[in-house]
Order: C-alpha cells, then sequence, then structure tokens
C-alpha cells in the first residue's frame, strides 16, 4: 500500500504495524554457528576465481529467491485470510430483520 494512502480521515499505518508485527513474529535470529557458517560460504564465493561459475550460482540465488517470496506472499495471504475469518467468527454482525411486508415482495 502506497505511504501516502489515507483511508477516511486517518491514514493506513495499522495495517501496516500489523504486517510489521507478523514479520517480526515469523523473523529468527541465526545462531552464532550459523552465521558464521553463512560468512565462510560467503568469503569462499568472493574468494572465487571462476567467473562462469559465480554468475550460473548468481541466477539460480535469484530464481530461488523470487519462488520463495513468492511463497512467503501466498502464506502472508493466507494468514491474513484466517485472521480475518477467526475475527469475524469472533464478532458476527448480527443482520436486521427484514420487515413484515418484505415477505411478499422478494
Amino acid at each position: 500500500m502506497p505511504v501516502g494512502f489515507r483511508l477516511g480521515s486517518g491514514a493506513v499505518n495499522v495495517v501496516k504495524a500489523a504486517e510489521k508485527k507478523l514479520m517480526d513474529e515469523l523473523l529468527v535470529r541465526p545462531s552464532l554457528e550459523d552465521e558464521l557458517h553463512i560468512e565462510n560460504k560467503a568469503r569462499e564465493i568472493m574468494a572465487s576465481e571462476d567467473h562462469e561459475d559465480t554468475a550460473r550460482l548468481a541466477v539460480a540465488l535469484m530464481k530461488q529467491n523470487y519462488a520463495q517470496g513468492q511463497v512467503l506472499c501466498h502464506c502472508f495471504e493466507k494468514i491474513h485470510g484466517l485472521e480475518a475469518k477467526i475475527i469475524c467468527m469472533q464478532n458476527p454482525v448480527i443482520q436486521p430483520k427484514r420487515p413484515w411486508w418484505m415477505f411478499w415482495t422478494s
């Protein structure tokens, strides 16, 4: 949603805050061993003299990143839909009763 988008009289910062909170809940900090392993692999790639191999790796990582982004996007859409269903079940809307003459006109 654009930053300057306004809905009614207030800004839509509540949605952005909810999405940020959800992201913060899902993020997991890597352990020290994992960080060291990642750094070691990154330095290995940077020290590589085989540019063709590095290019193939970059293309594979780009494709993998795109696919994972699509999966995450779908997961967040599903989570938001399920949260909306839970909220609707917790706060049901009571429909107004039709007047007696509406039973014969519809």
